[in-house]
């Protein structure tokens, strides 16, 4: 049985709660970027560049998900 955290401490995120997050955050801010870019490239290119950037977008949300369900798992 877990003992109750002291609220004093405050809360002191894992170094793979951070690491897990910045990996998050780095594959939305790649696909927006490649999203932004894809607009540069004319034709049939272009659509399967917003097609990626859509899958990266998505595996970012889902490792943000992911990392929070984790995390509220750890807590309770």
């Amino acid at each position: 049985m877990k003992s109750e955290p002291d609220p004093k401490q405050g809360f002191r995120p894992s170094f793979s709660g951070l690491l897990n997050t910045l990996l998050s955050v780095t594959f939305l801010v790649l696909a927006a970027y490649i999203a932004w870019s894809s607009s540069l490239v004319p034709g049939r290119d272009g659509q399967e560049l917003r097609w990626f950037a859509a899958l990266v977008g998505a595996y970012g949300i889902w490792r943000g998900v992911r990392t929070v369900l984790k995390a509220r798992s750890g807590e309770s």
